[in-house]
C-alpha cells in the first residue's frame, strides 16, 4: 500500500509565503505523545529533533554531546531514540528510530532522515504535483486499525 501526502505551507517559515513543503503528520512518543508534522529530508542521514520537542516528550538526553554537521553548519547534538507513528485510516506504521537531538537553540520542524525512516520505504517526491509518496518495502511494523 502507498501513503500519499500533499505539500503544504510551513507556518512561520522564513521563506517565501507560498513555498510548499512535503509534510507528513506524525505522532512522536517518549514518555508522552505529541501530534506534529515531519519533513522528509533525503539529505539527512538521521532524523533531527529540536531540543525543546525532545524535552517535551521526555526523550533520553543522557548521551554525551557531539558535533553534528549539516547544511546549517556544525551544531551540538545528542543521540537518542524516538517512537514515531504515522499512516492513514487503512494503514499505520510504528517505528523506534534513531534521532539526533539538536542542542543549539534552533526552532525547526522534525526532519525525517534516511536511517530509520527512508530506509523502510520507497520514497518518491513528485514536485510537479506537489506530493510525496511512501511505499513500504516489507510488511513488518504494519498494523491495521
Amino acid at each position: 500500500m502507498t501513503l500519499t501526502y500533499r505539500y503544504k505551507i510551513v507556518e512561520g517559515r522564513p521563506i517565501a509565503a507560498e513555498t510548499r513543503t512535503p509534510l507528513i503528520p506524525i505522532t512522536i512518543r517518549g514518555e508522552i505523545a505529541i501530534d506534529t508534522t515531519g519533513i522528509p529530508d533525503s539529505g539527512a542521514d538521521f532524523t533531527a529533533v529540536p531540543l525543546a520537542l525532545a524535552e517535551a516528550i521526555g526523550l533520553d538526553l543522557s548521551a554525551k554531546p557531539e558535533d553534528c554537521i549539516g547544511i546549517g553548519g556544525r551544531v551540538k547534538s545528542k543521540d537518542s531514540r524516538m517512537n514515531i507513528e504515522f499512516g492513514n485510516a487503512h494503514e499505520k506504521y510504528r517505528f523506534n528510530i534513531p534521532v539526533k537531538i539538536i542542542l543549539d537553540d534552533y526552532e525547526f520542524p522534525i526532519l525525517l532522515g534516511r536511517q530509520g525512516f527512508f530506509d523502510k520505504f520507497l520514497v518518491t517526491f513528485d514536485e510537479q504535483n506537489q506530493k510525496v509518496t511512501l511505499k513500504r518495502q516489507s510488511r513488518k511494523n504494519v498494523y491495521r486499525r
